[in-house]
């Protein structure tokens, strides 16, 4: 068995030799910031009685930062209250005019989700109900409105309508559109996993027919466009897209029927969820019984083409289905080997597809229904997945993974060149250079997102709030990414790290977890310590995608200890290996606040987890990501192919699996205090900051003329989530030094 991997998305970064096959986990790197806050030296007055300080304490931890605030009105006329109290209404103002902001761009949303739906512009009213639906005060009770109910049943009979039409591409949009407005991707589970198939196979054997679907869209959207002058279509594209031919012989060459065995082999014992052979072979057939109904596939199978031997083939695997379902015991290997004997043998006698088109759809059919970080790597994948896990190479440098069958940002890397154009974590990559992706694997992206240093590769996203297709020409560089970033630029290089430095309040960006972290976070903490001293901290991972697991734990041991900081179990729950503290490594410990978001992930949630469980630092943000999943990597056929296989899920200190499953209602990190942005503050928030961290020879400014500074993300307003972790740093400091002073005057 090659060694094993934690599951991460693949990472389109450069790799080092020495790391392959190391257990990692996902990297991230968004980061954000707000609220100057300042507490001073002032002494403690006698206003501020020592039995406030646990309140005060219990209130920040929750964010009730309006109770706090009454709490402390009555002892103003301590200098250092007095501060704190100007500190919080700076962050009551702000929230006030974010709150009217989002509420005014909510009724606009809203109101052109209806009027969208009433021109049957359904697609388009789906994304305008999905911006609003972030925007809302309450998204729950906005999905149960009637305008939005009205949307989502015209939208399902419109999909079920195309569906039967065959125009899947419209099917496949309709349903996606719904799942992002629920924010339930298995909403639709069933019918966009056979939509997708569909798709794939026409982009795999008849590009043509793909073609035939985008000449219908794109007439359609051009007799819209035609219809409402007045309607600002400028994203419309000139011409259809087009589908890239790739020869399906040339795709398939290796294959042998070995590899289906194997891989049913593998998965039916070595899975997390432990299936067996019957779930693996039924998703087997229902491959084949898609590609069995899908027309079009006549030239390229020339047998498909004979109805005849189209229905027997479809009769054939019903009934073969039938057996697998009527089973009393669990499969064996033998008896799942005689089934896929059978299926070969019906198709001699009716479609005659080649072996290697058998044994690729019946195994991909078998892997969907696993998970989406299960795959097979190829024969003609296997040596780009070597050069992407050994080699340097040059790409954008964006982390992505597949959700539910779609290729997904998990995070643009800092300072990468997708970081700089735009990209954020959640984007779709719905095209590459003019192709869709719907039917692609993740080594297939990597392969041609990367490439040659200094050529352009155009990514179409699709974003959610955006109605349309955004095309991102970027530049393709080596990817050299810097994992610990500070608050500002000094003058003369290098990071200041103090956000607050008269309260001595350090600012730490952790972007991914590479071999090098720890010692950058140490340095870090060893400057401030060595200098003016550090009294709190602030570690931020929004954004951190993760990296390698071995990082995590050392971050993690600087905080922790003693205990365990991560444990890995099998599908029977069983622990397989535990991850401990070393209390020789643990820093002096003080006040801790750690950021987190949608973008936070693997590594990311295993550092923030442990810092939760042992109640070593508050978690400030929004819900982190959810991939707490490992992978073994196993060879297949005498290593001429690959099975990535998940294997294990991560376990936190206090027994939780962060892993998010199909269905799941809750995964990832809860925040201790959750503080929630709109996608317009995230994309604000990550322009300025990139705006901020790009090193010049004199001051930069924006468009208005003013400075690019970092302290105008606290002044301003724009992090809300970073304005709260620094007051409930403050709030305990002083809380602290209340509670000390009154024991000193006792």
């Amino acid at each position: 068995m090659m060694p094993s991997l934690l599951n991460r998305p693949t990472r389109l970064t450069r790799n080092s030799a020495s790391t392959r096959f190391r257990q990692t986990a996902p990297l991230l790197g968004l980061c954000f910031l707000f609220t100057l806050l300042t507490i001073g030296t002032a002494p403690v007055a006698a206003e501020a009685p020592a039995s406030i300080a646990p309140t005060m304490r219990r209130l920040a931890k929750v964010g009730e930062f309006s109770r706090l605030q009454s709490l402390l009105k009555g002892y103003d006329a301590d200098a250092n209250v007095k501060r704190l109290l100007g500190e919080i209404n700076t962050y009551s103002k702000h929230r006030d005019e974010h709150t009217k902001v989002r509420r005014e761009a909510y009724d606009k949303a809203f109101t052109n989700m209806k009027e969208l739906k009433g021109e049957g512009k359904l697609l388009e009213s789906l994304y305008a109900g999905i911006e609003a639906n972030s925007l809302a005060d309450d998204p729950k009770a906005m999905l149960q409105l009637q305008p939005v109910i009205d949307l989502v049943n015209a939208s399902n009979k419109q999909a079920e309508e195309s569906r039967e039409k065959h125009d899947w591409l419209e099917a496949l949009s309709l349903y996606r559109a719904v799942e992002l407005l629920f924010d339930d991707r298995g909403m639709y589970g069933k019918q966009t996993r056979r939509v997708e198939r569909h798709l794939r196979l026409l982009r795999f054997y008849a590009p043509d027919e793909l073609d035939k679907l985008y000449k219908i869209r794109f007439d359609r959207l051009k007799k819209e466009r035609e219809q409402n002058k007045d309607k600002d279509d400028e994203d419309l594209p000139d011409e259809p897209v087009k589908v890239t031919r790739e020869p399906w012989q040339q795709r398939l060459k290796g294959i042998q029927m070995s590899m289906l065995r194997q891989t049913l082999s593998r998965a039916a014992h070595h899975h997390i969820s432990n299936p067996g052979y019957a779930p693996l072979l039924q998703g087997s057939l229902e491959s084949l019984s898609v590609m069995a109904d899908t027309p079009g596939l006549g030239e390229a199978f020339p047998k498909f083409k004979d109805a005849k031997k189209v229905k027997a083939f479809k009769e054939g695997l019903a009934s073969i289905r039938k057996t697998i379902d009527n089973q009393d015991n669990p499969l064996n290997y033998l008896e799942a080997s005689d089934i896929v004997d059978k299926v070969s043998t019906l198709n001699t006698v009716t479609v005659e597809l080649p072996e290697a088109v058998l044994v690729y759809e019946m195994t991909d059919g078998a892997t969907s229904k696993l998970d989406d970080f299960t795959s097979i790597i190829w024969p003609h994948d296997l040596e780009q997945f070597a050069r992407n896990v050994d080699g340097k190479f040059y790409g954008v440098g964006i982390q992505i993974s597949t959700r539910d069958g779609r290729l997904t940002v998990v995070s643009p890397l800092e300072g990468t060149p997708a970081h700089h154009a735009g990209i954020i974590a959640g984007d779709v990559i719905a095209e590459v250079d003019g192709v869709r992706t719907d039917d692609w694997t993740l080594d297939k992206a990597v392969r041609e997102i990367t490439g040659p240093e200094n050529t352009v590769v155009k990514l179409g996203i699709e974003r959610a709030g955006q109605p349309k297709l955004k095309v991102y020409p970027i530049k393709r560089a080596e990817i050299v990414i810097e994992s610990v970033k500070g608050w500002d630029h000094k003058k003369g290089g290098g990071w200041d790290y103090y956000v607050d430095r008269k309260a001595k309040i350090g600012y730490v960006r952790l972007t991914q977890f590479i071999p090098q972290t720890v010692e950058g976070l140490d340095a870090a903490i060893a400057e401030m310590q060595a200098g003016e001293g550090l009294s709190a901290l602030i570690i931020d991972l929004r954004g951190n995608p993760g990296g390698l697991l071995s990082s995590a734990i050392d971050i993690s041991d600087r905080f922790v200890g003693n205990g365990t900081i991560v444990s890995t179990v099998n599908s029977l729950g069983k622990e397989t290996r535990r991850y401990t503290a070393d209390a020789g490594k643990t820093t002096k410990k003080m006040p801790l606040a750690i950021l987190v978001n949608q973008g936070s992930a693997s590594a990311s949630e295993i550092v923030s987890g442990a810092m939760q469980d042992y109640q070593r630092g508050l978690i400030v943000g929004t819900r982190s990501f959810g991939k707490g999943s490992v992978q073994d990597l196993y060879p297949i056929d005498g290593r001429s192919a690959a099975l990535k296989l998940t294997t294990q899920y991560y376990r936190l200190p206090a027994g939780r699996i962060i892993h998010r499953k199909p269905g799941a209602k809750t995964w990832g990190i809860e925040p201790d205090v959750s503080v929630k942005m709109t996608t317009t503050q995230v994309a604000d928030l990550i322009k300025f900051r990139q705006d901020v961290d790009v090193i010049r020879d004199g001051a930069g400014k924006d468009e208005d003329g003013k400075p690019l500074v970092a302290s105008r993300i606290l002044t301003e307003g724009k992090d809300p989530q970073l304005s709260a972790a620094i007051l409930i740093l403050k709030t305990e400091l002083l809380a602290d030094e209340i509670a000390v002073a009154k024991g000193n005057n006792n």
